[in-house]
């Protein structure tokens, strides 16, 4: 409050106090025409200075019932605000004018983001009283369910199905759900989780269908193939071209003489060397694309097996690598032989190149069946598989060996998922282990 005001205040008191004793002094010595007189003097002096007083905080009242119901229209005129009071009033209502137009535009580039996302988002928001309402819900959840899209949890909860039985549970969740949508069941990815606030507690759930999964992870394999491929194709030109520009420039030299032949006859000899490199390259790649269908007939996994160590026999014996492999009995599968005997070679080979600084390398292979399903596991106490690889050793054309094609494990993969199978795998230092399963 400015100095005006505080001067006023005080002149006003001053003339209620001075009245008053006056008319105590005239009732004191029995003046009681002038005891009335003043009384009413007094009265209306009171009045002035409760209407001044609610003058002054008005306004200042106002802009706080404006900004405790958020509302904003109350402005205060630029004479009040030569009032200090006022001024810091009006400074305050401004500044959480702003504060609810940045959050309004905040709101809105977040509505805007949840809906262009291709997957389901619906939030909800409980409080304490455990009243549940819809605080976010976007036009693909709606569209995966084939519904309203209801603002009112009471009206959307009705629509959602079995959905509603994992939301009701609130509590993070990440599963594959099976929903029936319009009479026809699909399959979707169900992921929920929690936030919580001082008022509020939060569940956000996504829906995501099973083919954009898929999508997903094929365009991430897509693009890792291209980076490894341009990679591989780079290495290979960039130094053909190089020398290309080398061995026509020495071409141009008149002066030549027998040192030049012998560096363009090397020269030639890099790039045809560089050159078969690259078709082997394209070669590896027409193999993993042209995979042929396997022929499946009933095979003893055990004798392949048995038969692609006696390939590696000479290799082994010369390592002095114990292959631990005892099994006597006959497992039959239903399988392509030449297709599950390229597989066990890779997995072998690859085991066999793990050996790094192994003074007691070791290589054990089981079988056994359970139920409709038989697994083979292959374990090796190498140098085992970095954390930084695990994500790659399938992709296409990754190694980690220089003599390496990169197709091994990818193969490999391919021709188990072609049976209806699965490869897994297990590393950890000086023990790996690659589990193929194979379904009766």
């Amino acid at each position: 409050m400015g100095k005006p005001q505080y001067i006023q205040i005080i002149i006003r008191l001053l003339l209620l106090i001075i009245n008053g004793v006056i008319i105590v002094l005239s009732f004191i010595n029995d003046y009681f025409v002038n005891t009335i007189g003043f009384s009413f003097l007094l009265l209306f002096q009171l009045y002035l200075f409760t209407e001044y007083l609610e003058k002054v905080f008005t306004d200042i009242e106002k802009s706080i019932d404006c900004l405790l119901f958020d509302d904003y229209s109350n402005t205060i005129s630029a004479e009040k605000r030569k009032n200090p009071l006022h001024n810091k009033t009006a400074l305050l209502l401004e500044k959480h004018r702003k504060q609810s137009l940045l959050k309004s535009s905040e709101q809105l580039i977040f509505t805007n983001i949840i809906e262009s996302l291709g997957i389901g988002i619906l939030i909800l928001r409980k409080d304490k009283q455990g009243t549940i309402e819809v605080f976010q819900i976007n036009k693909s959840f709606v569209e995966f369910l084939k519904i309203p899209k209801f603002y009112n949890w009471n009206l959307l909860n009705k629509k959602i199905g079995s959905l509603t039985n994992f939301i009701n549970e609130w509590k993070e969740n990440k599963l594959t759900i099976s929903l029936s949508i319009n009479d026809k069941k699909e399959e979707f990815f169900l992921k929920t989780s929690l936030t919580q606030t001082n008022e509020y507690g939060y569940l956000i759930v996504s829906l995501e269908t099973i083919q954009q999964l898929i999508d997903k992870k094929e365009k991430e394999a897509w693009f890792k193939l291209m980076n490894v491929m341009s990679h591989e194709i780079i290495n290979t030109i960039t130094p053909i071209s190089s020398l290309a520009e080398n061995l026509d420039s020495l071409l141009q030299d008149e002066n030549t003489d027998e040192n030049t032949i012998k560096e363009l006859s090397q020269g030639l000899q890099i790039i045809k060397r560089r050159s078969h490199h690259l078709t082997a390259f394209v070669d590896t790649y027409r193999k993993l694309a042209e995979l042929p269908l396997p022929q499946k007939k009933e095979i003893s996994l055990s004798k392949i097996i048995k038969n692609t160590l006696l390939l590696f026999e000479q290799e082994l014996v010369r390592k002095n690598i114990d292959i631990d492999f005892n099994t006597t009995k006959d497992f039959i599968i239903n399988a392509d032989k030449q297709q599950i005997e390229q597989v066990i070679i890779n997995l072998i080979s690859n085991s066999l190149h793990a050996f790094e600084n192994n003074e007691k390398p070791k290589i054990k292979i089981t079988i056994s069946t359970d139920k409709k399903r038989t697994h083979l596991s292959i374990i090796d106490n190498g140098i085992g598989i970095s954390d930084e690889i695990k994500d790659n050793i399938f992709i296409p054309y990754f190694t980690t060996r220089k003599d390496g094609s990169g197709i091994g494990l990818t193969l490999s993969k391919s021709i188990i998922e072609a049976h209806n199978g699965n490869i897994q795998f297990t590393s950890s230092k000086e023990k790996t282990k690659f589990l193929l399963t194979f379904m009766s």
